[in-house]
């Protein structure tokens, strides 16, 4: 295969044994500029802060380099143009793809090495000089073919590495994601029912008990805790067993409002100011209504506890020939980027109390329902969230 690629470059290119003879004789005469031609090539590639910093300032590897560059240069003019020669200037493009260095830096190096060739040459006053530069642009334009194949065909195989790799860390998780679902399921069957027997006979204590008594404050606060375990334990049968929707005609712009009535009375929105607009329209989507609100629930009193104490909501819905939009934006603390790229990882969270799976969860039913979510924040501005959902089929 590389004696073949050779033997189409040096086609098209129109290199030959009389462009081969004419560049060995050439050796003699070049040979005594190369040292002067290293010299000025590290000179003009170390000005550049981006090769700088791919070369780094390590003194040994610059004399290795500059030794490996005198070896190039007395190979164009060896006479022998063959396999052996077609392996080592492909190792090139292979290095070049291993240190990063971009492609275009080929052109730019080939460019000086060609000038300073032909200088070299017209110095040397050799007989027929120009056909002699001829041959020499020849094989320095079969050189960069040599190089940008190599080139191609390394930064290819890097790609395909690359992506095989991250497809199986994707694997890998997502493997590790179901096996910590089953987990979560099992384990929030088994809190399921005691944690429902500890709740009925806490009631039945604070029911015996007079009212002002010490204690109610206490089985309150004990009820309290049992329905954020309670919360808990939904979310994860919810995460771990999701059932499919059970699709019916929806006026989501109804469903929306409906949701925000139901949210009134919760702590996280007692000092919020919402504001809606567009829910009035007669929009209809087929979808599972429990499930969409759950979504919006989720949505409205992530940005609520966002807001802290004060803050706003805004809430709106438009609707395209295709989809409607919901979009809630909150003017909350916001959120720096590394949590919003994880945001909708199970399990992730920067809350003290929580479960990390709400946009979790969130994600799975837009995506149930062919829809899209987008999410958006910035640190001391807010945080914006767009569901796009397709409308009813007719």
């Amino acid at each position: 295969m590389p004696q073949a690629i050779l033997e189409e470059l040096k086609q098209y290119i129109g290199f030959d044994d009389s462009d081969a003879r004419k560049l060995s004789e050439l050796a003699a005469v070049v040979k005594p500029a190369f040292p002067r031609i290293v010299k000025r090539f590290y000179e003009l590639i170390m000005a550049n802060p981006d090769t700088r910093q791919v070369l780094g300032d390590d003194d040994k590897l610059a004399e290795r380099l500059r030794g490996s560059m005198s070896d190039w240069l007395a190979d164009l003019f060896s006479g022998d143009y063959g396999a052996e020669y077609y392996q080592k200037r492909s190792r090139i493009g292979h290095v070049h793809v291993r240190v990063r260095l971009p492609q275009r830096y080929m052109f730019s190096a080939m460019e000086v090495i060609s000038q300073e060739l032909k200088s070299a040459i017209r110095e040397a006053v050799v007989k027929d000089p120009e056909d002699r530069i001829d041959s020499l642009q020849k094989l320095l334009a079969l050189e960069m073919g040599i190089m940008l194949d190599s080139y191609r065909s390394s930064y290819s195989a890097q790609i395909r590495w690359n992506e095989r790799s991250s497809y199986e860390e994707k694997l890998t998780r997502a493997q590790h994601l179901a096996h910590i679902g089953e987990l979560a399921a099992s384990l929030a069957h088994e809190i399921k029912n005691p944690l429902a027997g500890i709740s009925g006979a806490i009631q039945v204590f604070d029911h015996g008990l007079p009212a002002g008594h010490p204690h109610k404050e206490i089985l309150a606060e004990m009820l309290s805790q049992i329905d954020r375990l309670d919360r808990t334990v939904k979310d994860l049968l919810v995460y771990a067993r999701p059932k499919p929707p059970q699709r019916e005609p929806l006026r989501i712009g109804e469903l929306f409002e409906r949701t925000l009535v139901l949210l009134w009375e919760a702590p996280a929105m007692r000092s919020i100011d919402i504001r809606t607009e567009g829910f009035d329209s007669d929009v209809t989507v087929e979808a599972d209504e429990v499930q969409l609100q759950q979504l919006f629930t989720n949505l409205v009193l992530n940005a609520a506890h966002a807001c802290a104490e004060k803050g706003d909501i805004r809430c709106s819905m438009e609707t395209s020939d295709a989809a409607v939009t919901i979009e809630i934006a909150d003017s909350g603390i916001g959120m720096p980027s590394e949590v919003v790229r994880r945001a909708f990882e199970p399990f992730f969270t920067t809350k003290a109390k929580g479960t990390g799976l709400g946009l979790s969860i969130c994600k799975r039913i837009v995506e149930s329902h062919d829809g899209q979510v987008e999410f958006d924040s910035k640190e001391g501005i807010g945080t914006r969230v767009r569901v796009e959902l397709p409308l009813k089929s007719t």
